[in-house]
């Protein structure tokens, strides 16, 4: 996978002086939006103080703070639409190469005139309907009594820096082409951005007749992965095939209408509110270095271990994943500090790689767990029990690759060879260390357990105290923080994006009736229900491989927990399941998204990186099995917080 960024232009370019000049121009707009992202990344701190604050009040002096959710939700505003721009700028919105890489350099170059073009338009046609919302939009907060329009309005600037933006991408698409391969190639690109986009539009705004509604959302399916594989971001090829079909099943009125408020409507959203905060919450841990703390732990206590410090660092993964909550993020944090010293140790690389690639993916099952937060709000299941239910799937998944670690190590000794014992005044010492960042996790899952405070809350919580024990221990400066909140800016306008995009799809999925059709189609079959769930998990696994996650579970939940409410089966269980096999999709070849990362983290072949990753996939599969046979093993945990 890849991410948008704007096209290098070459300095020997000649021609097209008023194109160039305004390329010129839109460039100084990168300053700004930078300078704009920082300021609205104050008011990411401001939600964190307000969350904690009400949530001392309250439960120390019984005193809540009046509106905090209104200010949160305003402020969730101003933090996406501050940043939106800048993440375009800084090739934050994911796309999806797994086509376009294969192609030859000029016809990526032409593509990318087409794929920025119908960017621009679709941004361009979300802006005009949000700013007819803000300019209708008579709404007031119900506590604070807030009118809502200052912010759609807030909100449609913000989106007219992501308009600016694609333009200046687009023209400096052009003006690539145009150097690169001369003026007739460029202009052939022109014909075919503006005349697939006519057709785009003709068909939004003719019904098609006598087609029902189920062939109209097939065919938006394959519209939208259409958008995908040609290279355009997947945030706006999603925009763009829900708004095509919507426009074409109810006119172009009501998809007028659902433009408008669904983006803004998406962002000031309350239930996704956590997603931010947790997200902060693992930068934060990433800049004050705590993962070193959790690794000088696992390595002292497991390191004189055959295989021990391979088993330190999926230790280490698990443990930081409790902080952080995704899959790549430990994978990241931990290949810095492991990878060195196993290749020290004259660990086999495929081994080491392998466990560090594939333990990234616990983080998504330990709480608190992005995946589990947009599978909550999606399903409408609590977030709380959800939390909880990965607990033990995350532990006996840790227990899977330890597993596939030892067995490896005793087949062949020399790949994983034990390391010089150290000290029991260094074990315990490292141990000491590595407490203060475990007991950030207690306080969060443990106030949420306890029903000190909500998942939304426990976030919020949870970003404080990891500054302040930052702070505390001298880990954090004012350019580490600045990092971090750059860092969760840029990836929160990227996830919220994608939110966007897939509640509008959403709708349209809705509309088109496939996931109630296939639900039912599917329970009117004579076949065992567990059939079913391996079915289901096949095809996870099957998209996994070309559809990043978070796309992945926006896309897939909508259609999936129909079937599973047909079956009766518990929601909890299933999202814990559907976590599993997205993480098993994350390491699977040919186009898992973490064996990509760590090949370049670990500068090392492709084919290593498959060879690597296969054993513990067995290893995953292993544990889904499990957690398919035994519920229990996900249920029990939520069943005793009632």
């Amino acid at each position: 996978m890849a991410t948008s960024q704007a096209p290098h232009l070459s300095p020997q370019s000649s021609g097209l002086a008023p194109l160039r000049a305004c390329v010129g121009i839109l460039k100084h707009l990168e300053i700004i939006c930078q300078k704009v992202s920082a300021l609205g990344m104050l008011f990411f701190l401001l939600m964190v103080l307000i969350t904690t604050l009400d949530v001392g009040l309250r439960y120390f002096f019984s005193r809540p703070l009046s509106g905090t959710l209104e200010l949160t939700e305003f402020f969730m505003v101003i933090v996406f639409f501050t940043s939106v721009a800048y993440a375009q700028w800084t090739g934050g919105h994911i796309v999806m190469d797994v086509v376009t890489a294969k192609l030859s350099e000029k016809a990526q170059t032409l593509l990318s005139v087409v794929t920025t073009f119908w960017s621009v338009a679709t941004v361009g046609v979300c802006l005009a309907a949000m700013v007819r919302y803000a300019s209708t939009c008579e709404l007031y907060s119900p506590t604070l009594n807030l009118p809502v329009a200052p912010f759609v309005w807030f909100a449609s600037a913000g989106c007219l820096l992501l308009l600016l933006t694609l333009v200046h991408d687009f023209f400096a698409a052009m003006l690539k082409a145009h150097d690169n391969y001369g003026s007739g190639a460029m202009l052939l690109a022109l014909v075919a951005a503006f005349a697939t986009t006519a057709a785009f539009l003709w068909f939004a705004m003719n019904r098609m007749r006598g087609v029902s509604s189920v062939a109209l959302g097939v065919w938006g399916c394959a519209f939208m992965f259409f958008l995908f594989f040609s290279g355009m971001p997947v945030a706006y090829a999603l925009m763009a095939s829900a708004a095509v079909f919507i426009a074409n099943m109810r006119g172009t009125m009501a998809a007028w209408n659902m433009l408008g408020q669904f983006w803004y409507n998406t962002v000031a959203s309350y239930d996704w509110s956590p997603l931010m905060f947790f997200l902060l919450m693992g930068y934060v841990c990433f800049e004050g270095q705590f993962g070193q703390d959790l690794y000088r732990a696992a390595r002292s206590w497991m390191g004189h271990w055959r295989g021990g410090l391979a088993t330190g660092s999926v230790c280490a993964c698990t443990a930081f994943g409790a902080v952080v909550g995704d899959s790549l993020a430990g994978s990241v944090a931990m290949s810095a500090i492991a990878l060195p010293e196993m290749r020290k140790s004259h660990y086999d690389d495929a081994l080491a790689i392998g466990c560090l690639a594939c333990s990234g993916t616990i983080g998504s099952l330990i709480p608190p767990s992005t995946t589990f937060i947009l599978y909550g709000v999606l399903a409408e299941q609590s977030i709380g029990e959800l939390f909880i239910a990965g607990v033990i799937p995350g532990l006996l998944c840790m227990f899977c690759f330890i597993g596939v670690i030892v067995v490896w190590a005793r087949i062949n000794p020399a790949a994983a060879p034990a390391s010089p014992r150290v000290s029991r005044v260094e074990a315990f010492s490292s141990l000491r260390s590595a407490l203060p960042i475990m007991a950030i996790f207690i306080l969060v899952i443990g106030g949420i357990y306890g029903g000190i405070f909500t998942a939304t809350e426990g976030g919020g919580v949870g970003v404080f105290g990891m500054l302040a024990l930052a702070y505390a221990l001298r880990r954090m400066t004012r350019k580490k923080l600045s990092s971090a909140l750059n860092d969760a800016g840029k990836f929160t306008a990227m996830c919220f994006a994608l939110l966007a995009g897939a509640n509008l799809l959403g709708n349209f999925m809705t509309l088109s009736r496939i996931p109630m059709v296939l639900a039912n189609a599917i329970a009117a079959l004579d076949i065992a229900p567990m059939l079913v769930m391996v079915a289901i998990i096949i095809v996870l696994c099957f998209l996994g491989c070309f559809i990043p996650a978070i796309p992945l579970v926006l896309i897939c939940v909508p259609i999936f927990v129909p079937i599973a409410k047909v079956f009766g089966w518990n929601l909890v269980w299933f999202g814990v399941i559907s976590t599993l096999v997205k993480n098993m999709a994350g390491i699977t070849p040919p186009f898992g998204i973490n064996l990509f990362v760590m090949k370049g983290i670990a500068d090392v072949p492709i084919g290593l990186m498959y060879k690597a990753s296969l054993p513990y996939v067995v290893g995953l599969f292993v544990c889904v099995g499990l957690i398919v046979a035994f519920p229990q093993l996900s249920l029990w945990l939520p069943s005793m917080m009632h």
